[in-house]
């Protein structure tokens, strides 16, 4: 596959705050649960059903949530869906990279906030079942010492290797191995909350705001572009504003996002989101209803898109309330004009 497609092609990200709080902590109450009539003929696809929904279920749901999928308005547009491996343990998926019928899910494990250290996971598309993985993911910044990586944020593929974003740094793996090849350090107020991969060969490292702000996290959401020849050249450890080639905007709980081009836009693409909410933003600011708990986006040609929501993580389906969604889904938006306006707010 061609560079600019592979980068059109493959995208994924996931939120997380400076101090590691992440987008399903919804916080006090949060947005009512979602469940509502699906807005008929959205996908060129059968919907899907849950007995389809490949892998293996968590079994904490059948005791919290159940294992029924929850109508959402765009259930008639999914058309797939993933179990993912080590969710019964509390891991909870973050971002998602695909090529053919492999995907690379990053994401968390349980614990402190300090010490919700980075899984990834390879995982085979066709049966959802687990290829192999990387936990802990540690490496040096230059000739720093050994850190280990918090939170799992987003996640790329591109002819470099697997990009994996997380709050204070970037890492760079084999899509192989899955060893760490290289590691830089993201300097205050760029973030690594989420990334992407435009057509013209930049990265995007998206800062997640509260809403209500925070003296720990500078300024308001953007998401800053940086040249990738910059960020490979020999001897750059560290990641900011003065190496950025350009910032702007993104909607408020932005947790992931993708380039890509949906119903004649083309361009950025974003998920806001809590764990009962979902809405995705595109150019122009066209707003649509979405996935409860999107995180990580990665388009997968054809029109259809992978998504990862955390809204039947561990963590939040014993918490209650939450709509249950595959955590790996498959959305198809080639019918995107049929869309109906969020129902609800992140």
């Amino acid at each position: 596959m061609a560079v600019a497609a592979l980068a059109l092609a493959l995208a994924a990200l996931a939120a997380c705050t400076a101090d590691g709080r992440g987008a399903g902590d919804d916080g006090p109450g949060g947005s009512d649960p979602v469940a509502t009539r699906p807005t008929p003929g959205l996908s060129r696809c059968d919907p899907l059903r849950t007995r389809d929904v490949r892998g293996r279920p968590p079994g904490y749901l059948a005791d919290t949530l159940g294992t029924r999928l929850t109508p959402l308005a765009i259930s008639t547009a999914v058309c797939g869906g993933r179990w993912l491996p080590r969710m019964q343990s509390g891991f909870i998926p973050q971002g998602v990279a695909v090529s053919g019928d492999t995907a690379w899910v990053s994401g968390y494990d349980p614990g402190p906030v300090s010490r919700r250290f980075c899984r990834l996971l390879k995982v085979d598309l066709a049966s959802g079942e687990l290829i192999d993985e990387e936990a802990p993911v540690a490496g040096a910044v230059g000739t720093g010492p050994v850190v280990e990586c918090r939170h799992g944020g987003g996640v790329l593929l591109d002819e470099h290797g697997l990009w994996l974003a997380e709050s204070p740094r970037l890492w760079l793996l084999d899509p192989g191995s899955l060893a760490v090849r290289r590691v830089w350090r993201l300097d205050d107020p760029v973030q690594g909350s989420f990334s992407v991969l435009d057509g013209r060969g930049r990265l995007g490292l998206g800062r997640f705001r509260s809403p209500g702000g925070n003296p720990g996290q500078p300024g308001r959401p953007a998401l800053d572009w940086f040249d990738l020849d910059d960020v490979l050249a020999p001897g750059t450890s560290v990641l900011d504003t003065d190496l950025a080639v350009g910032s702007r905007s993104i909607p408020r709980l932005a947790q992931g996002g993708m380039w890509a081009r949906i119903d004649g836009r083309t361009g950025l693409w974003i998920a806001s989101s809590v764990t009962r909410c979902g809405v995705l933003t595109g150019p122009g600011g066209v707003r649509r209803a979405f996935l409860p708990g999107a995180e990580g986006l990665a388009p997968a040609g054809d029109g259809t898109v992978w998504a990862v929501s955390e809204s039947t993580g561990r963590r939040f389906a014993e918490e209650g309330g939450r709509p249950v969604v595959a955590p790996l889904t498959l959305v198809d938006t080639r019918r995107f004009d049929r869309w109906p306006e969020p129902t609800c707010e992140p």
